[in-house]
Parts: C-alpha cells; sequence; structure tokens
C-alpha cells in the first residue's frame, strides 16, 4: 500500500507549481497587455519624449484605418499622416498608432489638420499633439 504521507507532499508540490506558473504568466500577460495599451494611448515614455522634445509641425491626415481593437471602448486606430514641416523641408508621410476617444473623432476625419511633433534626427517617429 503506497504511503499517504508522499502522495499528499507530491500533491502538494504538483499544486504549488501549477500556482506558481499561473501567477507568472498572469504577470506576463498583464505586463504584455499594459505595455502595448500605454503605447496606443501615447502615453508611453518614447511619445512623451517627443512631445516634449520634437519638432512642431501641422499633418494632414491622409487615410483612416480601424485596427479592431477597442481598449475602454475607444478604437485604436492607424492613421497615416502628411506631416508639413515648417522649416521648408518637403511634407512626409508617417504611420501612427493612436487609441481615439469618442468625442476626438471629428478631429480626426480625412483631410483635417492635427498638430504632431516629430524627431528631425528621424521623421519616422511623429506623435500627434493632442
Amino acid at each position: 500500500m503506497p504511503d499517504v504521507n508522499s502522495i499528499v507532499g507530491s500533491t502538494l508540490i504538483s499544486t504549488l507549481a501549477i500556482v506558481a506558473f499561473s501567477i507568472i504568466l498572469t504577470i506576463v500577460i498583464l505586463f504584455i497587455v499594459f505595455r502595448f495599451a500605454r503605447k496606443a494611448m501615447g502615453t508611453d515614455k518614447a511619445s512623451q519624449q517627443l512631445l516634449a522634445t520634437g519638432v512642431p509641425a501641422q499633418a494632414k491626415i491622409v487615410q483612416v484605418q480601424e485596427t479592431g481593437t477597442i481598449i475602454n471602448g475607444m478604437p485604436i486606430l492607424n492613421i497615416l499622416l502628411e506631416v508639413m514641416p515648417t522649416n521648408g523641408q518637403p511634407p512626409f508621410q508617417v504611420w501612427v498608432r493612436r487609441r481615439i476617444a469618442a468625442y476626438q473623432m471629428l478631429q480626426f476625419q480625412l483631410g483635417g489638420l492635427v498638430p504632431v511633433r516629430y524627431d528631425a534626427a528621424d521623421p519616422t517617429k511623429v506623435a500627434i499633439a493632442l
């Protein structure tokens, strides 16, 4: 007959291992989700630094695409912008991903202008300044 203490001990160890793995997996998934959400909202460090130090310009909205992702009832959109630098450089186009609140939807219509900031060293880095 098997020893009851060894069965209980191995079951307890297995249960603790499963619980520990579940907690670690949950933490990793939450980290990834929150990181994605911060980037989509424009509150990540790179966007904040770009808004603080980037070159101001106006951008025309050329195209808007829904990504199918919704965070807190607000859709994440891919927006193609034509950035028009004020320093005489030619306009350039860049895609920006942004979460848009319902009250901001009218500001993101095709042909509309939005204030942006871009990195002069890397014009592909653009943040909408709204």
